[in-house]
This record gives C-alpha cells, sequence and structure tokens, in this order.
C-alpha cells in the first residue's frame, strides 16, 4: 500500500551545522506517528522541510506516491500539508469563522464576504474538531485549547492530509488536553495523517501508533508504539542508559531538619511520622490518591492537620499557612505548575518575585523595579532558565523552564526543607536531569528535600529512602540497599 506521506534520505545543513542527515520517515492515512528526541535533534528543521520553509540539500518527499517538492509554505499548504505551531497564528480582534477561513474566504462575484455561507461552513467544521461556539465568536474570547481546535479546523477547511502538531499541549491543562486527544482520534478516525511531536512521554504513549527518534540530526529507531518501554525510548533519546541520566549522590547526612509525627488531616491522610535529614533526599512513593501531595500541603500549610506535630531543626512548630512555612524555612513546589505553581499571563520578573515582595518594596509598600530585576536575572543565570528576558511571560515558555522558575520563586524565601511534588511532570529529559542535577546540589548545600513522584526509575534513581504512602497511611519505608520496582509496588498496592 502507498504511504501517504514519504521523507527519504533528507539532509539539510546550515554554516557550521549538520541539522539533519539522511532522516527517512514514512506516514499512513488514519495514522499518528510521535517524533521525539532532545532539543536540537532535528524534529524542528524536518517539518520546516516539508512545510516548504526550508529546502532539503539531498533526499526527496512523496505525497501519496507523486514526488512533492514545495517551494513556499503556500505549495505545502495547498497540497493540504498543515504545522500547527506551539505559538499559535490566531487574530485575536477576528471572529472565529474568519480565522478558518483565512487566506480563502467565501466571495461573491463582487468580492465581498459571503457571511451565510462563511459561518455555515465554519459551524461544519467546528462540529469536526468537538468545539461548540458560535461562528461569530470572537478569538480573543477562547481559552487556549479552543483555539488550537480553531486552528485544526482551519487545517480541514484547506482540506488537510497531513497534520503536523509541534508540542500542541505546552499549554495546556490536563481537561484541555483531553479535548484535544480526543479531536485527534476523531482526525485519525477520517483518515488525516498525523506527525505528533512532543518532549511529553505518556502523551506521546497515549495518542501515537509509531514512534521514531531523531538525535543528533538522525533518524536514530522507529517502531510501533507498543514495541517501546519508556525506558528504552529514553535511552535512544539520549544514547546513554537511563541510570546514567541521574547524577550520582555524594549524599553527607547531617542532623535531623524535618520531623513528622503522627500528622493527620481528616479525610485525606492519618498517622503519617517520618523524618527527614539535611543532605537527605527522601522520596515518596504510591499509587494515585494514596495521600502524597495531601501530606506535602499540610507540611506547608495549604490544608489543615487534624492531629501530629512538626519539628523543624528539633523545634516544634505550628504552621497553619504557607506563609508560616515559609518564614519555618519550607518551600513547595506543587503539582500542579500551572494552576498552583505560575501565574501564567505574568513575566518570568513578577513570576520569581511573587514570595517575597516585602522585601522587595521600599518600606514594605512600593515595589522597587532594580530589586525584582537583579531577583529574576539571579535565578536565570542560576537556574539556566532559556527565556529571551525577565518581562517574557511564562506561559511563552517550555514546561521545563516554567518549572525552574517555580524552583527559583522557592529558593528566594532561602529555605531548609524542599517539598517537591511530581517536580519533572511534563517535562523533557534534558530537563529532567537538570532538576535532579538541582535537587542533588540543594542535598549537598545542607538541605532536607522530600519529592512526591509517580516516575517509579525516578524515585529509585534520586532518592536516599522511599517512603511509601496506601490509602492514606504511610505503608512503609525502604533503604537504598533494598531498593527494586517489585518492593515498593508491593507496599503500594499491599501496604
Amino acid at each position: 500500500m502507498t504511504s501517504l506521506l514519504e521523507m527519504r534520505g533528507i539532509s539539510k545543513g546550515f554554516p557550521g551545522v549538520k541539522a539533519l542527515n539522511e532522516v527517512s520517515l514514512s506516514l499512513d492515512a488514519g495514522e499518528v506517528l510521535g517524533i521525539v528526541g532532545e532539543n536540537g535533534a532535528g524534529k524542528s528543521t524536518l517539518m520546516k522541510i516539508l512545510a516548504g520553509v526550508y529546502s532539503a540539500d539531498t533526499g526527496e518527499m512523496l505525497l501519496t506516491g507523486g514526488i512533492f517538492s514545495p517551494k513556499s509554505p503556500r505549495d505545502s499548504l495547498d497540497a493540504g500539508i498543515i504545522v500547527i505551531h506551539q505559538e499559535l497564528s490566531l487574530i485575536p480582534e477576528r471572529s472565529v469563522a474568519e480565522n478558518i477561513f483565512l487566506g480563502h474566504l467565501p466571495r461573491n462575484a463582487l468580492g465581498a464576504v459571503r457571511r451565510t455561507v462563511l459561518n455555515r461552513s465554519a459551524k461544519s467544521l467546528l462540529a469536526r474538531v468537538g468545539l461548540t461556539v458560535a461562528p461569530q465568536t470572537r478569538v480573543r474570547t477562547l481559552g487556549i485549547a479552543q483555539q488550537q481546535l480553531v486552528e485544526i479546523a482551519r487545517a480541514l477547511s484547506r482540506k488537510a492530509r497531513v497534520i503536523v502538531m509541534d508540542e500542541p499541549t505546552a499549554t495546556l491543562t490536563t481537561a484541555e488536553q483531553k479535548i484535544l486527544f480526543a479531536t485527534v482520534a476523531t482526525l485519525r478516525a477520517e483518515g488525516v495523517g498525523l506527525v505528533f511531536i512532543s518532549h511529553h512521554l505518556e502523551e506521546v504513549f497515549e495518542v501515537c501508533d509509531r514512534i521514531m527518534v531523531l538525535r543528533d540530526g538522525s533518524a536514530v529507531d522507529t517502531r510501533p508504539t507498543q514495541a517501546w518501554t519508556e525506558p528504552a525510548l529514553i535511552q535512544a533519546m539520549v544514547n546513554r542508559p537511563i541510570e546514567a541520566l541521574f547524577p550520582e549522590r555524594h549524599a553527607v547526612l547531617g542532623e535531623v531538619l524535618l520531623d513528622v509525627s503522627g500528622l493527620s488531616s481528616t479525610g485525606r491522610f492519618a498517622d503519617v511520622s517520618f523524618t527527614v535529614r539535611a543532605g537527605e533526599v527522601v522520596g515518596v512513593g504510591g499509587l494515585i490518591g494514596a495521600g502524597r501531595t495531601e501530606v506535602l500541603k499540610t507540611i506547608y500549610g495549604a490544608l489543615a492537620a487534624s492531629h501530629g506535630s512538626i519539628k523543624i531543626n528539633a523545634r516544634d512548630v505550628r504552621i497553619r499557612s504557607p506563609r508560616d512555612a515559609i518564614a519555618a524555612g519550607v518551600a513547595l513546589v506543587p503539582e500542579d505548575r500551572k494552576g498552583e505553581g505560575l501565574v501564567m499571563p505574568f513575566s518570568v520578573r513578577s513570576n520569581v518575585a511573587l514570595s517575597t515582595l516585602p522585601k522587595l518594596s521600599w518600606l514594605k509598600s512600593i515595589l522597587v523595579p532594580r530589586r525584582m530585576d537583579r531577583l529574576a536575572d539571579d535565578a536565570v543565570k542560576s537556574l539556566r532558565i532559556r527565556t529571551p528576558n525577565i518581562r517574557q511571560t511564562v506561559r511563552s515558555l517550555s514546561g521545563g523552564n516554567q518549572q525552574k522558575i517555580v524552583l527559583g520563586r522557592a529558593l528566594t524565601t532561602h529555605p531548609r526543607i524542599f517539598l517537591l511534588d511530581e517536580p519533572t511532570r511534563g517535562i523533557d529529559v534534558g530537563a529532567k536531569i537538570e532538576v535532579y542535577r538541582l535537587i542533588n546540589n540543594l542535598a549537598e548545600q545542607g538541605g532536607a528535600i522530600l519529592v512526591v513522584s509517580s516516575d517509579m526509575i525516578e524515585l529509585l534513581g534520586i532518592s536516599d529512602r522511599i517512603l511509601v504512602m496506601r490509602a492514606g497511611r504511610l505503608a512503609g519505608a525502604v533503604p537504598r540497599d533494598e531498593f527494586s520496582q517489585e518492593r515498593v509496588m508491593q507496599l503500594a498496592a499491599l501496604g
């Protein structure tokens, strides 16, 4: 059977850089092909050649068996190849219908837009992507997920045969991601070929039929999704065993910094006791709903404790609010980065400053811009946050850089106890390694680190001990010399 799309032996070079080296791929109608790789692997360059932005130095492309040689983006659009970028290209002040048919609005013989035809056609396309808004709605009133569906409807208006989605979930909530994935399934059923580019491996496994790995400009492996495991996929991306992702731990344990005794929160968890020492990384495992996040939020004062005590550096403390926790030297990096960790429309500068506004103010009432700039600049440099400038809105940054901003704000309060809830969820492999190094550095500087993670390999890789929660109670603790996935899962499932 002839593939919908083939790219054969594609190479592309720039001055001093070999961006692509004889890359080949195929895509069938009604198939979702995942493409993964670290930053700089060649994903964007490959898709720009498909989109007609670049010309390949060598190689050829075939569309339904015929030679396809786009000379411009218009050629690719006319052939039904649509790339939906992470940064959406809609016009906010125009209607949904106008955006869908931008560049090919239905007009009468005198050149006037046929509004009835426009809105009727747009309504039909919106139904195909599952978006229930009126075609006349201004795009600026829509959420990010809805705008993304408008982009997909626009692709369908051009009789799209191939749709490329480049980091489509970067700015979406979990609920919005589900809407997008349902739309992907609909398009697949209609025979559209989709290329899904993402750093979020759990999404690639959920959505894609096959997964292709790019590394240093070369296609190193392509397999059906079920033939991959996450460790194998990561190893193919970074060219080293997954164990090598975790920096060596040189833990020198000091005094007990955090002592939790009989802590309970009614309806959430009960009678939880443990300690964390200076220089120690303690992992917290367990199934979803076991109470792990709730324990961290209760220590931080975001949830009320009904019983138990907390000691910090051998002194009893009463933490009734996050403000109390910060004053006691405790920092929380929450699980929901976008909902609880960041103010997405705010800049990098403003987000870094949020926990220390009084210290950045004159007479604790008037913010001093130079102090905010200095604080944000220090965070960007020390954490290697990739942003054009400190006034960039955080919603436009990658998940890994967003997470670094959350960590950077936590560090501004000079804590000694760090509560990290799923600190690497939804970020790419390279950013994960940087977070692991930061955790190590914090421990080596005498911090006490408590890490909740649903990634078993991560827990085993970064922890000195693992506490396991089950049904709101502490089921047990596993020392490093007894680490195994089987032991942790046994405690999580059976207690």
